[in-house]
Order: structure tokens, then C-alpha cells, then sequence
């Protein structure tokens, strides 16, 4: 996709890989509407978005969307002339959008940026595929990339500093109360338990540095954050929870997650630890 012209890109801004691609959009004039919608984003949830989309690029016939599912609007994009691209990796309750990329690798090759172009730009690749490697298996599938220790903690670094662009006080509160849960693990059969009553912050990401630093190889570990969200990391039996439990599927569906609201009741503990166990 070599001209930008025609296109918007719809990605929201709630996590250090939609971030990455806001910033690369930016430097490359691609038009963009950007979602205020945190963790859960659908796409029926954003308001006038027709009219925000010809505001963003009355021009445009091709319109990219980032991790924001909602299979009826885009047929109703379709049924008003859009060509709609999903970028996407997750598996969701009623929706597979599993993919062997991340959402970021995925971006730089529908608009054909190359590591050529990223560096033209001001980019530094490492850093960019770094990213990359992190949202799409986390610290594990950084330690696989053909980089060097010295690189991987430079774009660990890169990584949490877009943490501290989400929020001035997020990384802080993130890490706080990630040890604090940490320090509280258990251990159960082989799975860690690690469970905060802490609900309004998501500190899986801080937490997944505190594991990758105390293990080799990757360890399954089940996160529960107050009555909101729950996680299973690195295990096989993410398609199980799933299929039991629904929430989605993502990190090369080998971690499964929960985000419930409205009322809605989160998988209960003991119950998620007996599905993980099951042979």
C-alpha cells in the first residue's frame, strides 16, 4: 500500500503496541481516527463513527482497523463502498482473529513499511520489531529474536517507556502493585497464582517482567486483578479456558483472559485453576 491517500487507519490508543503504530502513522501522514475505547474495544461502541470517518478522510475508500472487532459495522462499511482491512491477533467469545503475527508486524505490511522506511522516518527497527516480538508472545518471544541481551533490554526499556506516555503515573502504580501481588504468589502443581484485589489498573505487563526475570523458560501463571480480569499466561490449556470460560485468546493463543463488565461475573477462581490441570 504504497499511497495513504485513500486510507484511514482506525486504532485505538490503550496499550504500548497500538501506540507504536499511532506514532509510525503519524510520521507517514496516514490518516487516522483514533479510539478512546480502553482494553475491549468494539467496534459498535464508537459514536458517529461514519461521520468521523469522512471528517477524518472524505476521500477515502480504504479504511484499516486495528483490534477493534465488531463483524456488523464493517459489513455495513462494506455496504457503504469502504474496502475494510482488519488487523488483528486475538480470539475472541464468538470471533477467531488469531494470527501468527502481532497487530504492529501486520500494520507495517499492509502499508508496506520496510526497515528502509522505518529508519528514513527516524525509526529504529530493533526497537519497532521489538515491540512486536512483546505483544505477540511477550518477553519469551523477545529472547527468540536475532538480537543481542544488550538490544533486548534496550527495547524492554523502549517498551515501558511508551507504559509512562499511556499514563504519567501508570508504570509506577503498574510496578507497585505488581510486586505486591508477586510477593503474595503461590504455587499450585506448577501454575503460579498471582492475585491482586487491585482492579482498575492492569499490571499484567509489569507483572510478566517480574516472572521473565526469575525464570529461564517460560512458566504458566494465572493473574487474577479484583473481580474484573483474570489471566492464564503460557499455558496449553489456553484453548480449554476458552472454550469453557469464553474472554479471549491472544500471545499465539498460548494466554487466555477475562475482562468482564456490566455486572457480568469473572470465572472463579478454583474453577480456572481445575481447567488448567486437567490432562
Amino acid at each position: 500500500m504504497e499511497n495513504f491517500d485513500k486510507t484511514i487507519l482506525v486504532c485505538p490508543k490503550n496499550d504500548e503496541e497500538s501506540l507504536q503504530i499511532l506514532k509510525i502513522s503519524a510520521a507517514f501522514g496516514i490518516s487516522t481516527l483514533i479510539s478512546d475505547q480502553p482494553h475491549g474495544a468494539k467496534l459498535e461502541r464508537e459514536e458517529k463513527l461514519l461521520e468521523r470517518l469522512k471528517s477524518t478522510n472524505p476521500d477515502a475508500t480504504k479504511i484499516v482497523i486495528v483490534e477493534i472487532p465488531g463483524p456488523e459495522v464493517e459489513d455495513t462499511l462494506k455496504s457503504d463502498g469502504y474496502e475494510v482491512i482488519i488487523i488483528d491477533h486475538h480470539r475472541y467469545d464468538d470471533l477467531d482473529r488469531t494470527h501468527d503475527t502481532s497487530s504492529l508486524e501486520q500494520f507495517l505490511v499492509t502499508f508496506s513499511l520496510d526497515d528502509a522506511k522505518l529508519i528514513e522516518f527516524g525509526f529504529d527497527p530493533v526497537m519497532v520489531r521489538g515491540v512486536a516480538a512483546i505483544d505477540r508472545g511477550f518477553l519469551w518471544e523477545l529472547k527468540r529474536e536475532p538480537i543481542t541481551k544488550e538490544q533486548q533490554e534496550q527495547v524492554m526499556d523502549y517498551y515501558r517507556e511508551f507504559t509512562m506516555e499511556l499514563g504519567p503515573e501508570r508504570r509506577a502504580r503498574e510496578e507497585a502493585v505488581a510486586r505486591e501481588a508477586w510477593e503474595g504468589r503461590r504455587e499450585q502443581d506448577g501454575l503460579l497464582i498471582v492475585e491482586s484485589e487491585v482492579g482498575d489498573v492492569g499490571f499484567r505487563d509489569a507483572l510478566s517482567y517480574l516472572v521473565a526475570k526469575s525464570f529461564d523458560e517460560p512458566r504458566p501463571v494465572l493473574i487474577r486483578q479484583g473481580n474484573r480480569r483474570i489471566y492464564v499466561q503460557d499455558t496449553d490449556a489456553a484453548g480449554r479456558l476458552h472454550e469453557r470460560f469464553g474472554g479471549f485468546l491472544f500471545g499465539q493463543e498460548k494466554c487466555w483472559g477475562v475482562l468482564v463488565e456490566g455486572g457480568q461475573v469473572l470465572p472463579v477462581v478454583d474453577e480456572v485453576i481445575k481447567t488448567v490441570l486437567e490432562s
